[in-house]
């Protein structure tokens, strides 16, 4: 069951929702709420299945997914890699949000092709301004291609 789900038009012009795959509710709350103040589209996922399944939504596919390694069922890496394996998910920027990450965690998920990582506490402002900045650098992207 996904915690929060936003629809209808961002006022971003047609940008999709920042997917956060966040098994914890507060912390995926806060999230939600930062994205949203700055009128971004969110939708929330509590477990890797959850988080495959929005990821896969081809009417409403996310611009970005933030995404906790620690996830009950499916890890944060196992979804990682099941994204990049997916035509329709394959390009959208991954941003890691985790509390635990190893050296080779990190490298595994580096080699993964994720965007960016961000460790646990988090600064909600450095978070909402990469989120933007990925967002917009991947737009560029896709309109070069």
């Amino acid at each position: 069951m996904f915690v929060a789900d936003t629809f209808g038009r961002s006022r971003s012009r047609g940008v999709g929702p920042v997917l956060i795959v966040e098994d914890d509710p507060d912390i995926a709350e806060v999230l939600r709420y930062g994205l949203e103040q700055e009128n971004l589209k969110t939708r929330v996922a509590l477990n890797g299945e959850e988080g495959l399944s929005a990821s896969l939504d081809k009417y409403n596919p996310p611009s970005l997914i933030l995404l906790d390694l620690l996830l009950p069922g499916m890890s944060g890496i196992e979804l990682c890699r099941r994204l990049r394996s997916e035509s329709l998910t394959r390009t959208i920027p991954v941003v890691i949000v985790t509390a635990k990450a190893s050296d080779k965690d990190l490298a595994l998920i580096l080699k993964l092709g994720v965007a960016d990582y961000i460790t646990k506490p988090f600064s909600l402002q450095a978070v909402v301004a990469r989120v933007k900045s990925l967002i917009r650098a991947n737009r560029v992207i896709q309109l070069v291609r």
